[in-house]
C-alpha cells in the first residue's frame, strides 16, 4: 500500500489537463489509494481505458496499462512498483501531447539546414556578420534588462549567435538565473519565411527551421517595400514538464505611415537615428494553442519597426499588446548596435580632445550591480590608450542611471560604478590612480526622457570629463 500511494503522489502530480481529463485521472488515483481485491482492480483498468480516450488514446497508456493487466492483490511490492512507473510516465506523457502539438527540447535531433547563402551584407546600413552585437532590451517591475546577441559564424548553410541573458529580478521578484544559449537559424529562412522569433530558451532546440531571429526575410520585406504590408507569424513557447511547445500569432502588418520615420539607437557607441518602417496589424492565435484558456489571446495588436535596409532588414523593436503579455507591455526593442570596422577610431580621444567631454555606452554592468561584464574591455581599453597617448590628461568617471529604483539608490548605484571603471583602469591597464577622480549622479542627469527604453538606455552611461 505504501508503493501505491507514493505512485498516487507522483502520478498526480504529473497530471494537468482540462476539466473531464481531470476527473477521469481523480477517478484513477481514488482506484490506486484503495486497491484492495482484483475487482478494483478491474475497476481501474476501466478508468484507465476512460483516461486514455481523454487524452487522445495515447499508445503509452496502452502499454502502461499491458502492465497493469497481470497485476492481482498478491503481486510483489516490485512488480507494482514497476507498473506504477510505467503508468507514471505514460500519464505524463499522453497529458502532455493531448492537444496533439508536438514538445521541442534541446536533446532533439535537428535536421541540418541545407545549402543556401545568407544574403549579401556589402551594402548593408547595419551588417549583419560574424563580429556583430546587438543588444535588445525589455522592460520589468525592477528594471530593464538587456540581453547580448552576438552573431558568431555564418557559413554556406547556418547562422550561429549566442545570446547571454544577466541574472535579473522578475516581476513577481524572484531572480532568474543567467543564461548564455547558443543558437543557429538557416541562411535560407533569413531569404523566404514569414515566422519570426525572439524568445531565447535552454529547453529548446539548438537549431531552429523556417523561422528568423533579428531580421525578417528578404521575401517579407520586398512585400512591405512593393506594397505596404506582409504576413508575419510570432512564434513563442510554452512550457511544459519534459520541453516546451511553439506558439503562434499570425497577421498582416502594414504600414503607418507612407514614409521611413527616424528610429534613435546606440550604435558603434554613437547616438544615430536610423530611417525604419514602421507597422501595425492584429495578430491572431490558431484554434490549436498549447495554453489554458485564460492565458491564450485571441487577438493581440501588433507593431514592428525595421530597419529600412534591403540588405539587412533588422526588427528594431517587435511589440505585442495585450494584458496577458507582461500587462500589456511586451516588447523587444534593440537599444545598442555594435559591428566590426576596418579600421576604428578612437571616438572617445577625439571628444575629450575637442569638447573636453566624452559619452560611452559601452560599459556594462551586472544588474543593478557594480560589478563589470567582460564585454566592457574594449572601451576600458580605449580609455586607457586615451590617457597614454595624452600623459598629461586626467580625467573624472561619471556614473549615470535611469530612474528605475528610486533616487537614493540610484545616486549609490552610480558613485560605485564610476568607481568600479577606475578600478579596472588602474589594477588591469596600469593607469595611475592619482590621474582619474570619480562621481555619481544617479538619474539626475538625464539625456533623454525615461518613460521608453531606448530613453532610459540612453541614461544608463558613463562620461568622461577632462580636469
Amino acid at each position: 500500500m505504501l508503493v501505491l500511494l507514493v505512485g498516487v503522489l507522483v502520478v498526480g502530480g504529473l497530471v494537468y489537463v482540462g476539466y473531464k481529463v481531470k476527473q477521469k485521472a481523480h477517478a484513477v488515483n481514488q482506484r490506486l489509494s484503495q486497491l484492495d481485491t482484483e475487482n478494483q482492480l478491474d475497476g481501474l483498468k476501466k478508468d484507465m481505458d476512460g483516461l486514455a480516450k481523454g487524452t487522445g488514446g495515447s499508445p503509452d497508456l496502452k502499454s502502461a496499462l499491458d502492465g497493469l493487466s497481470g497485476l492481482t492483490k498478491e503481486s510483489s511490492a516490485g512488480g507494482l512498483k514497476g507498473a506504477l512507473a510505467g503508468l507514471t510516465g505514460a500519464l505524463g506523457r499522453a497529458v502532455t501531447h493531448s492537444d496533439g502539438l508536438p514538445v521541442l527540447s534541446s536533446s532533439d535531433h535537428v535536421v541540418p539546414c541545407g545549402a543556401s547563402a545568407f544574403p549579401a551584407q556589402s551594402k548593408a546600413r547595419v551588417p549583419f556578420k560574424p563580429g556583430t552585437v546587438l543588444t535588445t532590451a525589455w522592460g520589468i517591475k525592477y528594471g530593464d534588462v538587456e540581453s547580448r546577441n552576438t552573431i558568431d559564424a555564418i557559413d554556406d548553410s547556418t547562422v550561429s549567435t549566442t545570446n547571454v541573458t544577466p541574472e535579473y529580478k522578475n516581476d513577481n521578484g524572484s531572480m532568474a538565473r543567467a543564461m548564455t544559449i547558443a543558437n543557429r537559424n538557416c541562411n535560407g529562412d533569413y531569404r523566404a519565411t514569414d515566422s519570426y522569433m525572439t524568445v531565447n530558451s535552454t529547453r529548446l532546440p539548438r537549431l531552429m527551421h523556417d523561422l528568423t531571429r533579428f531580421r525578417m526575410s528578404d521575401k517579407c520585406f520586398r512585400e512591405i517595400k512593393s506594397t505596404g504590408h506582409t504576413s508575419l507569424t510570432y512564434v513563442d513557447i510554452w512550457n511544459v514538464s519534459n520541453g516546451v511547445k511553439l506558439t503562434h500569432q499570425a497577421g498582416t502588418l502594414s504600414r503607418v505611415e507612407p514614409g521611413d520615420v527616424k528610429y534613435p539607437l546606440i550604435v558603434n557607441d554613437q547616438r544615430v537615428e536610423l530611417p525604419a518602417i514602421h507597422l501595425r496589424g492584429p495578430m491572431m492565435v490558431p484554434d490549436k494553442d498549447p495554453r489554458p484558456e485564460g492565458q491564450r489571446p485571441k487577438t493581440s495588436a501588433g507593431e514592428l519597426f525595421v530597419l529600412d535596409d534591403p540588405a539587412d532588414p533588422l526588427v528594431l523593436n517587435w511589440r505585442l499588446k495585450d494584458p496577458l503579455y507582461h500587462d500589456g507591455n511586451f516588447r523587444v526593442e534593440v537599444v545598442k548596435i555594435n559591428f566590426p570596422v576596418a579600421k576604428p577610431e578612437n571616438v572617445l580621444e577625439k571628444q575629450l580632445t575637442q569638447a573636453k567631454r566624452a559619452v560611452t555606452y559601452g560599459i556594462y554592468f551586472d544588474f543593478n550591480k557594480d560589478t563589470l561584464k567582460p564585454e566592457s574591455a574594449p572601451v576600458l581599453k580605449e580609455i586607457a590608450d586615451a590617457m597614454t597617448h595624452n600623459p598629461d590628461w586626467k580625467l573624472t568617471v561619471e556614473g549615470h542611471t535611469d530612474n528605475i529604483g528610486g533616487d537614493p539608490y540610484n545616486l549609490d548605484l552610480s558613485k560605485r560604478r564610476a568607481a568600479a571603471v577606475k578600478q579596472a583602469l588602474v589594477g588591469e591597464y596600469n593607469i595611475a590612480g592619482d590621474r582619474l577622480l570619480t562621481n555619481g549622479f544617479g538619474a539626475s542627469h538625464p539625456v533623454a526622457p525615461n518613460d521608453t527604453l531606448e530613453g532610459r538606455a540612453r541614461n544608463r552611461r558613463v562620461e568622461l570629463v577632462r580636469q
